[in-house]
Parts: C-alpha cells; structure tokens; sequence
C-alpha cells in the first residue's frame, strides 16, 4: 500500500547496466486518492542525472496510463483509469529492437494490448532506453525530485530484463472473460525482480 500523503516509495539502483533495449514492467494496480489534474502519480521511474534523461510510467493527468521517455517518445491510452474499486493488470512490453515502430511498445491493460491511444510517439530503432541504466529506479515516485508519489495499492509486481513479453505471461481470461492473476515462472534477467 502506498500512501502519497506519506511520500512512500521504493527504490533501487542496479550494479550494472542491464538490457536498454528490451524489458517488460507488470503490475496489479488498484488506485486510491487521485492527483490533481494536472499532476502525475508515477508507478515506475528511472532518472540517469538530468531532466531529460529519464523514463517514466504513470497516470497522467489523473486518469491515462502513459509511458514517457525524456528523449525517445510517449505513449498515451485513450482508455481512462477512473475506477478506485478496480484491480487493473498493467503491463508494458518495451523492444526497440523491432522494424516497425509501432511494435516496440505495448501498453496493456487487463490482458488487452491498448491500440487507441491520444499519444503514439515511439522510440527510434535499437533505441537504449533509461530503463536498466545503473541509476536510481523507483517504483511510486519520481526518482529525481522525489514526487508525483501514487496513491493505492501494487500487487504482484514483476519486471522482466531482456525480454518484452505479452500479458499472458501473468495473467489469463477465466470462464466469464475476467482477467486474473497467474504467478510468473520465467526468467528475470540481469536485473529483473
């Protein structure tokens, strides 16, 4: 449970670089007090040193789940996050690797690859990201001014170094077309958790 009101955050800095290029963040997000409107409630951040170099997912303006890079793109869902009842399955696949742009992030939601999005602006081809630097990495707040923390609950939180995978890898539709857990039994990489 994370308390924006405490300022609550965790954080880790790896020992070495891992892959820049190819990595996927999971999570199950139940969301508390939302921020102002024109604020942000960070869910995972990487900051190397300046404002630029950095990488964060979010909710932006409250309700949009958003992947922003500082030199390389963004992505925007067009689907609004608003329900504080809700457990939402959150999912970003990342292979910058791939020819065609648009395949080199996916942004999911309860085991549904997002394809209407307000933002499209992907990263270039074999394109590092900031994510997997050996810099500050921190789930729930900005790492570089400590801000912008969430409010709500993360649950089964995974992040996977050096493959970008598909939702099925930690979740899958029941009888009644509900999304739900499954346990991850794959590889973590370098610096995966």
């Amino acid at each position: 449970r994370f308390n924006d009101d405490d300022s609550a955050y965790l954080s880790r800095t790896p020992s070495v670089a891992g892959n820049r290029k190819t990595w996927t963040w999971s999570g199950w997000v139940k969301r508390g007090n939302f921020g102002a409107a024109s604020g942000d409630d960070i869910l995972f951040n990487c900051y190397s040193g300046t404002t630029r170099d950095a990488i964060r997912l979010e909710f932006a303006g409250e309700f949009r789940l958003y992947l922003n890079d500082g030199t390389s793109g963004s992505i925007e869902t067009a689907a609004l996050l608003r329900d504080p009842s809700a457990w939402y399955h959150l999912v970003v696949s990342v292979d910058t690797t791939k020819a065609t742009a648009s395949d080199r992030v996916t942004l999911s939601i309860n085991g549904v690859a997002q394809t209407s999005l307000t933002t499209a602006s992907y990263p270039a081809l074999n394109y590092d990201t900031f994510i997997n630097l050996a810099a500050a990495h921190r789930i729930s707040s900005k790492a570089e001014t400590s801000s912008d923390h969430f409010d709500g609950y993360l649950s089964e939180v995974n992040f996977i170094d050096g493959l970008a995978l598909t939702p099925d890898s930690f979740g899958e539709f029941g009888d009644y077309g509900e999304w739900k857990p499954l346990k991850y039994t794959g590889a973590y990489g370098t610096n995966g958790f």
